[in-house]
């Protein structure tokens, strides 16, 4: 059984209670617009929640993975677009310390404290989940890189001062070596930036970018150059986790509503909820969601404790994935046509439920990185 600290039980009091104070009334704005992004992102800057994974010496709260977890769960149970967005910052902290170290501190601060607005740029049209097929290169030219190549769905990129981006500086496609991690300006003279219109997690930003030989200077490069895939395929491993968080959030809102209509509505006499079809349906929601938490709690604290749970992540990020898919729909189900509603809570969720599935790591590589575990060694 899970028991969190004291001091975790606060912060998960105090991230809820933000919730339901600012990010319940913002969520619906941010999806009918696609916009807002970089607003929740400062709030999240000004209330400390950017920091929670950045050690104290490097200017962070040092909670750990655990509070990732949790709060990433409580902003989904408002707003998939919300909690991606907290999603992108500790994703772009993580991997600026886990390539960079002590050499990334400048940017660890500004980014805790929502001075800097990070975007992350990993993903392109040919090479998704396997980055070492990546194209994107950055050609060193004396004391400067010239950058060309396209990303996809780079999150916060509309909005974003910095962009974190993961380019070849040498070797080819398929190669593991040769991969930088860089960091330069959003507003880089050659750099095209044009915002997504997807059906959830809206008011995220995520983009289309395309670098036409957009110079930068070469200290843009974070770490040793050449040098960033394993350091960024371990930050990407720990930040799957926190997405399995937005995941259970997404599951956990959709049956809160569903609770809560079922007691209210009522029909052929009797509170939907006093109907044996729709009380069972919610019993075997109302598991899945408790049992897709603490998958996720799980793989967060085996995170603190140093150990590399990428099994545990996967297992998690796939089982809150589908559970919020499922979840969302039932709610949609105990909702009827009121459900279908565009802008109602429920229909904003189940789109949302939706990219759970395919974001960082679609269900089918979760189960490929699960099956290794068994899978005899070659």
């Amino acid at each position: 059984m899970f028991e969190l600290s004291k001091e975790l039980e606060e912060f998960k009091s105090r991230t809820r209670e933000y919730v339901q104070k600012v990010v319940k009334d913002y969520a619906k704005t941010m999806d009918e617009t696609n916009d807002g992004g970089d607003k929740i992102v400062k709030d999240f800057g000004e209330m400390g929640l950017l920091g929670m994974k950045i050690p104290q010496k490097y200017g962070g709260l040092g909670l750990g993975e655990m509070a990732f977890a949790i709060a990433t769960e409580e902003l989904g149970s408002e707003s998939g677009g919300a909690s991606h967005s907290l999603h992108t910052q500790l994703n772009a902290l993580q991997l600026l310390l886990s390539v960079g170290g002590e050499s990334s501190i400048e940017w660890l601060e500004k980014g805790s404290k929502g001075k800097e607005i990070y975007s992350v740029a990993l993903t392109e049209p040919a090479a998704g989940s396997d980055l070492g097929a990546l194209q994107t290169n950055a050609k060193i030219e004396g004391n400067e890189l010239l950058i060309n190549g396209e990303k996809i769905f780079t999150s916060a990129a509309s909005f974003s001062t910095k962009m974190v981006v993961l380019a070849r500086t040498s070797g080819n496609p398929g190669d593991k070596q040769g991969i930088s991690l860089l960091l330069v300006d959003s507003k880089t003279p050659g750099i095209e930036i044009h915002k997504l219109d997807l059906m959830g997690i809206r008011g995220a930003g995520v983009s289309y970018v395309k670098f036409n030989n957009a110079r930068v200077p070469k200290d843009s490069i974070i770490g040793k150059e050449g040098d960033a895939f394993r350091g960024a395929i371990k930050a990407l491993m720990v930040s799957r986790n926190g997405y399995a968080g937005i995941a259970v959030g997404v599951a956990r809102g959709s049956l809160d509503e569903a609770i809560a209509r079922a007691t209210a509505r009522k029909q052929f006499g009797k509170a939907l909820i006093d109907q044996e079809w729709i009380a069972f349906n919610l019993a075997d929601a109302y598991i899945k969601v408790d049992a897709a938490r603490l998958l996720t709690w799980r793989a967060a604290q085996l995170f603190d404790k140093g150990v590399e749970a990428l099994t545990e992540a996967s297992m998690a990020k796939y089982y809150a994935a589908i559970t919020s898919a499922e979840v969302s729909r039932m709610a949609l189900h105990v909702f009827g046509g009121h459900g279908l509603n565009r802008g109602s809570k429920v229909e904003r969720l189940y789109r949302d439920s939706k990219i759970m599935e395919i974001a960082e790591g679609t269900n089918e590589m979760q189960l490929m990185g699960v099956s290794r575990t068994f899978q005899p060694k070659k």
